[in-house]
């Protein structure tokens, strides 16, 4: 008996101590998840901080590949024209390749509409108009952008002279002699321009302030319209200088006035139309760059530090010239958004007076 006793005692001790060991075991079990939770928490935060470092830094970094510039107007218009030189001074100042994306139509506002939707991280930008960023509610209600909250603006960059053209067969040759016909001959002379446009603007407010009764007629873009004007189809324009020199060179088109406050450089004989004793027509567009709503900050001032050495470099500058237009010298983001503001209010009022608006 004490044998087996001893043994079964023996026996005991060592059950006893495997038991030990097994509820060791089962207590490490039980607190090494907490402490993986725990590592697995430290770990996910160092993680999360490691993730979000290389994002501002990517936004330090920015641009990192080809940047997409949208031009809300058919190629071959004028503000395609002006469009692609902002794209290839733009893509000098950043480093890589701006491409343009020309989606017209709606006056420009189906180019803006599609940057608004993009992702806000500085690869998609659009070239910003007066017929998209101010006058876009005006013209067409159903627009489905805000002129101001949606952007993010950057910068103001150009603007361009207007010149006021006749069809050579029109026996006119003075503003003095235009404003005469059309009184005499209401609504038969047709000017033609794209909805909200400089063209268009121009003719209308020519029409109010000399007592005339010229006939719009809208187009959706492009070279068309000047083709027109050279057959006849219509018979008046307001064109921008760079589509207009050559034709107005070689005879094919005459000028009568600058649609401007100033006398172009490139045509110093030319009055403006108040030199030329009508009302003072200032029908000058006006071209800037902005973003979709939410750009970050980096991006941001990444874009205007390349905008404004691009609107003070001697290049742009004689490129501008050669279509008739100049560089806007002070603007900045707030000063932007602010006459984008304020432009809106005027030409809501000018679309009432006009009837303009699109259903």
């Amino acid at each position: 008996m004490p044998a087996r006793a001893g043994v079964r005692a023996n026996l005991h001790g060592k059950t006893a101590e495997r038991c030990t060991d097994l509820v060791r075991s089962r207590c490490r079990e039980s607190i090494m998840p907490q402490s993986y939770a725990r590592r697995a928490l430290l770990g996910g935060f160092g993680l999360g901080l490691a993730l979000a470092t290389p994002a501002r830094a990517n936004d330090d970094a920015y641009p990192t590949r080809p940047v997409r510039l949208v031009v809300g107007f058919p190629p071959g218009g004028p503000t395609d024209v002006i469009g692609r030189m902002i794209a290839g001074s733009l893509s000098k100042e950043l480093g890589v390749p701006v491409v343009i994306e020309n989606l017209g139509g709606a006056g420009g506002t189906i180019g803006a509409t599609n940057v608004v939707r993009s992702a806000p991280d500085g690869y998609s930008l659009l070239m910003s108009v007066e017929a998209s960023q101010t006058r876009a509610r005006a013209l067409y209600p159903a627009t489905r952008y805000d002129q101001v909250t949606s952007f993010t603006f950057i910068r103001k960059l150009a603007v361009q002279r207007n010149l006021l053209v006749v069809h050579p067969g029109l026996r006119i040759t003075s503003v003095a002699e235009l404003i005469a016909y059309a009184r005499a001959h209401p609504g038969e002379l047709n000017f033609p321009g794209t909805v909200g446009a400089s063209g268009h603007i121009g003719g209308t407010i020519f029409n109010r302030l000399n007592s005339t009764e010229m006939t719009f007629v809208s187009y959706s873009g492009g070279s068309r319209l000047m083709t027109d004007l050279m057959t006849g189809t219509v018979q008046v324009g307001f064109f921008s200088e760079s589509t207009v020199a050559e034709m107005v060179r070689a005879g094919r088109v005459r000028a009568l006035a600058v649609a401007s406050l100033r006398r172009s450089p490139a045509f110093p004989d030319l009055p403006t139309i108040e030199e030329a004793g009508g009302g003072r027509v200032d029908a000058s567009p006006w071209f800037g760059l902005v973003g979709p709503a939410g750009l970050p900050p980096a991006v941001t001032r990444r874009l205007v530090e390349a905008a404004d050495r691009m609107a003070a470099s001697d290049e742009f500058r004689a490129q501008l010239e050669t279509i008739g237009a100049s560089p806007i010298a002070d603007s900045t983001p707030e000063t932007f958004r602010r006459d984008v503001e304020q432009e809106s209010t005027i030409w809501t009022a000018w679309a009432e007076e006009h009837r303009a608006q699109l259903q």
